[in-house]
């Protein structure tokens, strides 16, 4: 319990960093929505047949009316989904890199724990730290939409469950990266991941032959119309990307079980 208490101690200033980012984004998005309805739609809609596919793609603007609340919210939940893979990989990474940055690896090693307990405490600090920043952004984007409850509620909640899922599935990345590579690397492997994630979709949204192919990556398996109504998640997408969370994090315990660690 003592090292959950630690690094979720040690994370205050990442929390509180990462909340003002959701909180900036969430109520941007929100104010530039009312700016286009306000400013009346015609001409927007006008506008924006006049971009060509290719920019759209780059703003996962492809096929959305902008107009359309739920349209529109999908576009700020995909930027929500780079930042939480963004902060998920890279704390993942931290938890298990920072005692051999800092060489004081000994220190947590020679106290009368097995590899094993070590590993599930942070790991478990780290859900702690996901939960947190989730129920951030789920506040932020709450308080954002206030002039359009309870409407969009089941849309929210359904984007926030989605949001989780890609958190942890990118925390788990960054976990098994960091006990599966030599020291140093996994930073590059997980940003590497991230891009792809987020490029190959964008190279898809560009042509209308490999369009659906956006549906296979997670930062856009999720952002369709259904995600208004209840029960819209879809569920099987969740549940692999929960499994393969969960494959990661059991496959980096193995690793850190027998991994070399420097002092």
């Amino acid at each position: 319990m003592n090292i959950i208490k630690r690094e979720v101690k040690a994370s205050r200033l990442n929390i509180l960093i990462w909340s003002f980012a959701f909180f900036f984004l969430s109520y941007a998005g929100i104010i530039k929505f009312d700016s286009i309805i306000g400013d009346g739609t015609t001409g927007v809609v006008d506008l924006l047949n006049r971009i060509p596919r290719v920019i759209l793609a780059l703003f996962n603007m492809v096929d959305l009316d902008i107009t359309y609340l739920p349209d529109y919210f999908s576009i700020i939940a995909s930027y929500l989904m780079v930042m939480v893979a963004s902060q998920g990989l890279f704390l993942g990474i931290g938890l298990f890199a920072k005692e051999e940055q800092r060489k004081t690896a000994d220190f947590l090693l020679t106290k009368p724990r097995s590899r094993t307990r070590i590993y599930l405490q942070k790991v478990a600090s780290g859900i702690v730290i996901i939960l947190l920043l989730q129920l951030v952004v789920f506040l932020c984007n709450w308080s954002a939409l206030q002039d359009y409850l309870p409407g969009v509620m089941t849309m929210l909640k359904n984007y926030t469950l989605a949001l989780a899922v890609v958190h942890l599935l990118f925390f788990g990345l960054g976990v098994l990266l960091v006990n599966i590579l030599p020291r140093g690397r996994a930073e590059t492997a997980g940003l590497a991941a991230i891009l792809i994630s987020y490029f190959v979709p964008v190279l898809a949204n560009m042509s209308e032959r490999y369009y659906q192919l956006r549906d296979y990556f997670p930062f856009n398996m999720f952002l369709q119309r259904s995600m208004e109504q209840p029960g819209g998640t879809p569920v099987v997408k969740l549940m692999i990307l929960f499994v393969l969370a969960l494959l990661f994090i059991i496959i980096g315990m193995k690793k850190f079980e027998k991994k070399d660690i420097y002092v």
